[in-house]
C-alpha cells in the first residue's frame, strides 16, 4: 500500500477518533441534561452506550497499532493486530481488504485468497468493494502463480468497468507476460488513452506478426509487420522482422532497404544489423558486408557499437593489423564491454599462426588487455530504471518500459 495512502487513512482514522470521544463527552452531557434523578431508571441505556463507545474506541486504537506495524515494515505484527480488528468488527469489508493485503505481502497466499473470496460471499456487498474484491484477488493469483485465474479476474473488472486503469495495467502485463500478443494488442487498441501508446502498440503488432510467421502463417504475418509499420514508422523491431520475412522470399533489395532503415533509426544497435548477414548466402554476405561498413564507416566510425562491429569485420575479413590497432584505441578507453573481451580473444586466436610482425601486436595486446579491462559491463542499459542486460530487449525486464533499452 502506498505511503500517501496509508498517511491519508491514519489522518482519517485520528478524526475518526476525535470525533468518537467528543462523541463520548457530548454522551454524557447529554445524560445529565436529559436523565435527572427522576429518570434515573434509564442510566443503564446511557451506560451501554457509552461502553459502545469504548470499545469503538478500543477498535481504533487496535487499528492504530496495526497502522504503525505497517509503516514500519513488520507484516508479521500487522497481520495480528489487524485480525484483532476484523474479530471485534466483523461487518468491515475493507478491515478484511487490508488483512488479505497484508497475508499476501508476507506470502501467505491461500489466507489472502480466502480472505478476499470470504468478502465476495457477503450480502448487498458494494459495487466498489465487490470491484476492489476482484481486483485484490487477481493480484492474489498473480503473486501465487495462478496466472489464468488472474486474468480471469482482471478480465470480469474490465467487463464491468472498461476504463479502470489498474486491472487494465495488470491484465497487459500479464498477457505480455504469458506472450498472448493478440490479447495484449486488443487490450491497448481499446484502451481510450491508446493515442498515446502508438509505440507500444506497434511492438504488440510486430509480435503478433513473429508468432503468426513461427506458426506458418505467413500471410497473417506480413499483415501484421506492415500494419506494425504504418502505426509507428520508427518500429525497428517492425523493420528488422520486415526485412526478414522479405529475405526468406529472396526479396534481397528489400531486404537490405528494410534492415538499412532499422540501423539508421539508431546506429547503435548496428549489432542486430549485421548479424542477419550471416543469412545471405556466402557470396553475396561478403559483398554486402563489405559494402555496408565502407557505406557507413566516415559517419559512424567514431561510434563505439559501429566500431566495434566494424572491428569484428576486419577480423572477419583477415585485416589483423588493422583490427589491432582499432582494438588497441578502443582498450585505452577502459570501457569494461564485455563485447571487447570477445574481439579480443578472436584476434589472439588468428594472430597466433601469424608473422613475426603481428606477433608484436599479438603481445601487445596480451600486455595492455589486463591493464585497460578492469571490468565488464552488460551491453545495454534501461534509460529509466538502469538494469543491465547482454542482449537488446525492446521491452525492460525490470520497469518493462518498451523502448527504454539503450547502449551502455
Amino acid at each position: 500500500m502506498p505511503l500517501s495512502t496509508l498517511l491519508s487513512v491514519a489522518l482519517l482514522s485520528l478524526l475518526c477518533l476525535i470525533f468518537l470521544f467528543w462523541g463520548l463527552k457530548r454522551l454524557f452531557a447529554f445524560r445529565c441534561y436529559c436523565f435527572p434523578k427522576s429518570k434515573i431508571n434509564k442510566i443503564p441505556q446511557v451506560v451501554k452506550a457509552a461502553e459502545e463507545l469504548t470499545e469503538k474506541s478500543a477498535l481504533l486504537r487496535t487499528y492504530f497499532k496495526g497502522l504503525s506495524y505497517v509503516i514500519a515494515n513488520e507484516t508479521d505484527k500487522a497481520v495480528a493486530e489487524f485480525v484483532k480488528v476484523a474479530r471485534i468488527d466483523t461487518t468491515t469489508a475493507e478491515i478484511y481488504l487490508a488483512l488479505g493485503q497484508l497475508f499476501r505481502n508476507s506470502g501467505e497466499m491461500e489466507r489472502a485468497i480466502r480472505v478476499h473470496r470470504d468478502i465476495l460471499l457477503r450480502p448487498n456487498l458494494p459495487d466498489d468493494v465487490r470491484r476492489q474484491t476482484f481486483f485484490e484477488i487477481g493480484l492474489d493469483y498473480k503473486r501465487a502463480g495462478l496466472f489464468d485465474r488472474a486474468c480471469r479476474a482482471f478480465e470480469e473488472i474490465l467487463a464491468r468497468d472498461p476504463e479502470n486503469p489498474g486491472a487494465r495495467k495488470e491484465l497487459s502485463s500479464l498477457y505480455i507476460s504469458l506472450r498472448e500478443w493478440e490479447k495484449a494488442l486488443a487490450l491497448h487498441k481499446a484502451d481510450p488513452s491508446s493515442e498515446n501508446k502508438i509505440n507500444l502498440i506497434a511492438h504488440l503488432t510486430t509480435e503478433v506478426g513473429k508468432a503468426a510467421e513461427i506458426s506458418g502463417d505467413r500471410k497473417k504475418a506480413l499483415k501484421f509487420f506492415l500494419e506494425a509499420l504504418a502505426l509507428d514508422d520508427n518500429c525497428i523491431d517492425a523493420w528488422l522482422h520486415y526485412g526478414d520475412f522479405l529475405q526468406s522470399d529472396n526479396q534481397i533489395p528489400e531486404t537490405l532497404a528494410a534492415w538499412e532503415k532499422a540501423f539508421t533509426l539508431n546506429p547503435d544497435f548496428v549489432g542486430l544489423v549485421t548479424s542477419r548477414f550471416s543469412t545471405l548466402s556466402e557470396n553475396l554476405r561478403d559483398t554486402v558486408e563489405a559494402e555496408f561498413f565502407m557505406r557507413h564507416l566516415e559517419e559512424y566510425g567514431s561510434k563505439k557499437k559501429f566500431n566495434l562491429a566494424y572491428i569484428g569485420w576486419l577480423i572477419k575479413a583477415g585485416r589483423l593489423h588493422d583490427a589491432g590497432q582499432r582494438l588497441e584505441r578502443v582498450m585505452r578507453e577502459k570501457s569494461g564491454d564485455a563485447e571487447v573481451f570477445s574481439l579480443v580473444r578472436h584476434l589472439l586466436q588468428k594472430l597466433r599462426s601469424s608473422s613475426e610482425t603481428e606477433h608484436k601486436l599479438y603481445d601487445s595486446l596480451v600486455s595492455n588487455f589486463f591493464s585497460t579491462q578492469l571490468r565488464f559491463e552488460k551491453a545495454y542499459r534501461c534509460r529509466k530504471c538502469g538494469f543491465q542486460v547482454d542482449e537488446m530487449a525492446w521491452q525492460c525486464p525490470r520497469c518493462a518500459t518498451w523502448d527504454s533499452i539503450a547502449v551502455r
